[in-house]
């Protein structure tokens, strides 16, 4: 399990309890096994698209040092340069969409661990690590539908409203 150095310098060991719970229940629901397949089928993806590029840059360069005397080549060259450019492009755009599907989807098991936490008796604790976190100015909600696509976590408020909603049924409030 990893834990920040924030939370080592500014939390307790009771919410430093409660952040081990989330963090190991990101474990028993496999999110870790999950979160690690994704990253090994994005290296194909991101070792293609730097490859096109790569070989782009060659196909441009070589055009301009060996045909720029012959326009038809010239103009071969850059069609090829175009193509090689746009299937790298198609490459990143994939890596991009499936980087957003899965913050939307951590954002899931996020909430998942936090519920998992709750159950094992962490609840309160992890929301006091998250309200100290929030005290701190972080786990801010994202502005903008960019950001919301780039933030791997929910924000931190809507986290302890929904342990904290939990935690009162739970106790039959």
């Amino acid at each position: 399990m990893v834990t920040t150095s924030f939370s080592l310098q500014h939390l307790g060991p009771r919410e430093l309890a409660g952040v081990f719970a989330h963090e190991l229940s990101h474990h028993l629901g496999l999110h870790t096994v999950s979160l690690t397949l994704i990253h090994w089928f994005s290296l194909p993806i991101i070792a293609l698209a730097r490859v096109g590029f790569a070989v782009k840059n060659v196909a441009r360069a070589a055009t301009d040092t060996f045909v720029a005397h012959s326009s038809a080549l010239t103009a071969l060259g850059r069609v090829v340069s175009a193509v090689l450019t746009a299937v790298s492009w198609v490459f990143l755009v994939v890596l991009y969409t499936s980087d957003a599907v899965g913050n939307l989807v951590g954002h899931r098991s996020e909430f998942d661990a936090d519920q998992r936490s709750v159950r094992l008796g962490y609840g309160r604790e992890l929301a006091s690590a998250l309200n100290t976190v929030i005290a701190y100015g972080g786990g801010q909600r994202s502005v903008g539908w960019r950001q919301r696509l780039n933030a791997s976590h929910p924000p931190a408020r809507t986290r302890v409203a929904r342990i904290e909603a939990t935690l009162r049924h739970s106790s039959g409030i």
